[in-house]
């Protein structure tokens, strides 16, 4: 994280709350949720240092489970919320939520990247046209990455995955496992892969890659 630094307002917080709203309310709006990315985004070189065990950056509640977001959108929030190590708070009415939701809510393997035990707060390392890319360390040389598609019209866009900053970590071979928007395991790739993810408008392809040996 280069460039970043805590605040003293940041660091005075910290020691007295373990979580602390840095944003606006959200609201059931995909609208909403975007400001409150674009927010951190524009900000992360004060609230990612910030972050860590004992003490979280909360760009407030899901929203998953309700009626103002579409499954793609969705998907992308929890991502997002994930990278962001936020706690991941509902608000929706669970007797009336849908089963793609709940399973969204469930996902086992995105909440383990919420919950890294390293507890290193994810932020955007790149815009590529039509994309944007965040990034997470987590424990055991793992990174997850998270692609997401700005435009909110049209069909799927492809992004190379070489083109993803966090790549270079791979030195020669990375194990890749897609966990958004289908689980796959991507296998091994060489630094000079071929590899391409597809985004669906207003969607995320959410990764994890681990650098292994020869």
């Amino acid at each position: 994280m280069n460039g970043f630094s805590t605040s003293p307002i940041t660091q005075a917080i910290r020691e007295s709350c373990n979580q602390w709203r840095n944003y606006a309310d959200v609201y059931d709006s995909w609208n909403s949720v975007k400001s409150i990315a674009e927010w951190t985004a524009l900000h992360q070189d004060i609230v990612v240092p910030s972050a860590g065990p004992g003490g979280w950056n909360d760009p407030d509640m899901l929203v998953i489970g309700n009626f103002g977001l579409s499954h793609d959108q969705q998907e992308s929030q929890m991502a997002l919320w994930a990278l962001m190590a936020a706690p991941l708070i509902m608000s929706n009415d669970l007797r009336s939520m849908c089963p793609r939701s709940k399973a969204l809510l469930q996902n086992r393997r995105i909440i383990d990247i919420n919950q890294d035990p390293l507890g290193k707060q994810g932020y955007r390392t790149a815009t590529l046209g039509s994309f944007e890319v965040w990034e997470r360390p987590l424990s055991n040389n793992f990174m997850a990455i998270a692609v997401r598609n700005m435009q909110e019209i049209g069909g799927p866009q492809k992004l190379p995955i070489m083109k993803v900053p966090g790549w270079r970590m791979c030195d020669f071979l990375c194990n890749v496992t897609q966990i958004l928007p289908q689980f796959k395991e991507l296998g091994i790739q060489r630094q000079q892969t071929n590899l391409a993810v597809a985004v669906n408008p207003s969607g995320v392809a959410l990764l994890t890659i681990h650098p292994i040996l020869d």
